[in-house]
């Protein structure tokens, strides 16, 4: 049997817009990877239901998250780039960002190393701060609304129920997912910016602990725990976690609005804070292939964005179950008034049967929780894949006309809970009524009936008292231990200001000074606990403060040779710089003569210093004492320092006693002390004369004896 093709493959959206390829499917749209033709780039388009076209609330959603996130732009929020309507063909048009949701990394890997938690919760704080600065609260963050790319990009996506601030709805009909849910939403006290920090307070604890704070298969059960519990800290969860995580956890989480960061800025500066102040140890928490020096890599997609999506259950964005206290309230007010009728008569079963009555409405709402639980399943029970966009099944926060199927089966579910209630109740009536028959006639039939009047007076008194009792003690039992509140923001301030700060909350500030090279000295870095923490009275705060930037003395460097005066620079946290060479006649040879900074100087870490270096003595040019006698070529050798050896041989052209040559050459320099070879004329070397020499001599003088005696003849 073949795949079913998808019709808008392929297909060209106003003339511009091609589909090309299927990316993810939600419960309100189909998202594709396309190309947009006019400007020749990858984009991503998603596209409504076709069977929710017919809904306007669906389409007005669908425009007014457009309209919401086109005004913004930042680099950590998907960007859209256009939206409209082909025919029956209702689509956005958005950045197309390679990438998984932050939901399915967190499966994949189990959970964050505090560092790579705070790099993600980091980036969703910046897009929260350019969110929340329009007046806008984005009101559905979750992990499935957060992509991360395969280079390591944060971007926050879906903003079909984003809000103004001005406009949040505080009716009993509000849309959003449980498991992040604040408790003020579940209330209906009304949404601000501090709603959506006390959702990534959330993201954070599943970051650092792989799971959510509160589960239940029962969204209302969820709910109630976000109203009445505190979120537990997260080192309950993974012994080992730094408590500067457990601090900035508990404070966005806090279940009152106001003990929460005033806005994404404060928190994502008590972040930094805490980051600053942590060890690398601490941030790569969790990581065993971390070696000692080294720390977790940067976070980025480490899933195949070929590979299929597993299917798996997902955070389902619906009707927020509401609590109101008021109803709370009247149901054990009803309850009371049922047992105090009761005791009007002495009928015991009278009583008994008030209780079963309550038991019985109280059953009858647990079972429709339970139906109202099953009604939010996933009709089309496909998960989102792995997308550039991720987009999720909302319902309307405004209007009830055209709603979910989902939304009919919630108010079917409650309307089954009130007939079984009702019904409950109606039991309870009439064996009460029965029970009170049954006691006029045994009141009838007394002896004494106003003896036990009193006595059932005195006895319900006696009760009532006792109750009281128990109650104040409970109250007195469960007061809070008095807290104080580490004040936030201290950053950047002057020391003396944040001390008296500190004091003035009930706690003592120990100032801790460290160096810093960008914060000015006397100036606060950070807290320990950090903003927020709530510590018993009179417990100490370290105040991190700057001394300001460490500086490093420059080492002795002169008479050192060029290698040992780099180790020294090295261990001084300095660095060798420029070297530069010159003779001297004083200073050996690869020696430091001079340095550019002195001995003693304090310098910035990893500042260059230059040094000059001997080349040693500088080279004299050898003078040409060619043809001069030796005595007059050794003194001028030696004056210029040079040694001189003498090496004589005969010549027949150089006279005797003076130089024929020299070596070296006096083209040539050399160093001081160096040996001249000078070679000195021995004059014409004797030749010894043979026997037929000495008889042609004495013949020659003998022919010319005769020619002189002819002569005087």
């Amino acid at each position: 049997m073949s795949a079913r093709t998808d019709p808008l493959i392929g297909t060209v959206l106003n003339d511009r817009y091609r589909i090309d390829a299927k990316i993810a499917r939600g419960g309100m749209a189909m998202v594709y990877r396309g190309t947009d033709l006019r400007l020749d780039r990858e984009i991503a388009i998603k596209v409504m239901h076709e069977h929710l076209i017919s809904d306007e609330t669906f389409v007005e959603r669908f425009r007014r998250e457009a309209i919401n996130a086109g005004r913004l732009t930042h680099p950590n929020l998907v960007a859209i780039h256009d939206q409209s309507r082909d025919g029956d063909t209702v689509y956005l048009v958005m950045e197309h960002l390679p990438s998984v949701t932050l939901r399915r990394e967190l499966k994949h890997r189990g959970t964050f190393t505090p560092r790579q938690a705070i790099v993600v919760l980091d980036a969703i704080l910046a897009a929260l701060e350019a969110v929340h600065s329009t007046g806008i609260i984005h009101r559905d963050l979750k992990p499935d609304n957060v992509l991360l790319g395969t280079d390591g990009q944060v971007k926050l996506a879906d903003f079909g129920l984003a809000r103004a601030v001005t406009t949040a709805t505080t009716t009993k009909t509000l849309i959003g997912t449980v498991g992040y849910v604040a408790p003020e939403l579940v209330t209906r006290a009304g949404a601000d910016i501090r709603t959506d920090l006390y959702t990534v307070g959330i993201m954070f604890y599943e970051m650092l602990t792989g799971k959510q704070p509160y589960t239940d298969e029962v969204p209302i059960q969820v709910a109630y725990r976000h109203v009445h519990d505190s979120v537990p800290p997260p080192s309950d969860q993974i012994t080992g976690l730094s408590p500067r995580l457990d601090a900035l956890v508990l404070w966005a989480t806090s279940k009152d609005p106001n003990d929460r960061p005033d806005d994404a800025a404060e928190f994502r500066l008590a972040l930094a804070e805490a980051r600053s102040e942590m060890s690398d140890t601490e941030l790569d928490f969790g990581d065993p292939n971390v070696l000692p020096g080294e720390h977790s890599p940067a976070l980025t997609a480490s899933i195949d964005l070929g590979a299929e999506a597993p299917k798996e259950k997902r955070s389902r964005t619906d009707e927020i179950p509401y609590l109101d206290n008021d109803e709370e309230e009247s149901e054990t007010a009803a309850a009371a008034d049922s047992d105090d009728s009761s005791d009007q008569d002495t009928g015991g079963g009278a009583g008994t049967a008030a209780a079963a009555g309550v038991a019985g409405a109280g059953a009858a709402a647990i079972g429709a929780a339970g139906a109202a639980a099953a009604a939010t399943a996933d009709d089309s029970g496909e998960p989102s894949d792995d997308a550039s966009q991720d987009d999720t099944d909302h319902s309307d926060d405004e209007s009830r006309d055209g709603k979910p199927d989902s939304v009919d089966k919630h108010a079917g579910a409650a309307s089954a809970a009130s007939a079984a209630a009702a019904g409950g109740a109606g039991g309870a009536g009439a064996t009460g009524e029965s029970g009170t028959e049954a006691a006029g006639a045994s009141a009838a039939a007394s002896a004494a009936p106003h003896r036990r009047r009193r006595r059932r007076l005195a006895t319900t008194i006696g009760a009532a008292l006792l109750v009281l009792a128990l109650v104040a003690w409970l109250v007195i039992a469960n007061l809070p231990a008095p807290t104080s509140i580490v004040p936030a923001q201290l950053a950047g301030k002057d020391i003396d200001k944040v001390s008296s700060q500190i004091e003035n909350s009930g706690l003592e500030a120990q100032p801790k000074e460290v160096f810093d090279d960008t914060v000015p000295a006397g100036t606060v870095i950070g807290t320990d606990p950090v903003g927020g923490s709530e510590l018993a009275p009179d417990s100490t705060v370290t105040v991190v403060v700057s001394k300001g930037e460490e500086m490093f003395a420059v080492p002795k460097l002169k008479g050192l040779s060029k290698d040992k005066a780099e180790d020294a620079l090295n261990k001084a946290d300095l660095k060798l710089g420029k070297v530069d060479e010159e003779y001297s006649d004083s200073v050996d040879k690869d020696t430091v003569i001079s340095a550019s900074k002195k001995s003693g100087d304090e310098l910035s870490k990893d500042t260059k210093v230059d040094l000059v270096v001997s080349k040693g003595v500088k080279p004299t040019p050898v003078p040409n004492v060619e043809g001069l006698t030796f005595d007059a070529a050794y003194a001028t050798l030696a004056k210029r320092g040079f040694r001189v050896g003498k090496d004589e041989v005969f010549s027949d052209d150089i006279p005797k006693g003076k130089v024929v040559s020299q070596w070296p050459k006096s083209s040539e320099a050399k160093p001081y002390d160096s040996l001249i070879i000078v070679r000195v004329s021995k004059g014409k070397e004797k030749k010894e004369e043979s026997k037929d020499d000495k008889k042609d001599e004495k013949k020659k003088d003998e022919d010319k004896k005769k020619d002189s005696d002819k002569k005087d003849d």
